[in-house]
């Protein structure tokens, strides 16, 4: 097993620019990403990827899983996983904010987007 693999993010958005910028940023500091539209996709992929390593998603969110529901999800699948959660929203404006998810407000930078996964991935 090789120790130069790359982390690898799960970034979960359902707007297609937020997601790809966010992407664009994560690869450019060398991070592998996968790329889910909404929860049950990132579900799917988590179940059908190995090596996810961070989960990075849109609280606010359609089609019948939010951000909040997934890192719950995820919380029962792999607590080992962290999560980040983000929104345009504060924090203290959802209920029941996992316990095991991070926040990071909207619109955050490319500067706070990696402090945020560099903070939560394990050296």
């Amino acid at each position: 097993m090789s120790t130069d693999r790359k982390p690898t993010i799960l970034v979960v958005e359902d707007d297609q620019g937020a997601r790809e910028i966010a992407a664009m940023i994560l690869e450019a500091e060398g991070y592998q990403v996968v790329s889910a539209n909404g929860g049950v996709q990132a579900l799917d992929l988590l179940d059908g990827t190995q090596g996810i390593d961070l989960v990075f998603s849109d609280i606010n969110m359609p089609g019948g899983m939010d951000g909040i529901q997934l890192a719950l999800r995820v919380a029962d699948l792999n607590e080992s996983i962290p999560v980040i959660l983000t929104s345009g929203h504060a924090q203290g404006s959802f209920r029941n904010f996992p316990h095991n998810a991070a926040f990071l407000p909207k619109p955050y930078n490319r500067q706070a987007l990696l402090g945020a996964m560099r903070n939560h991935l394990a050296p």
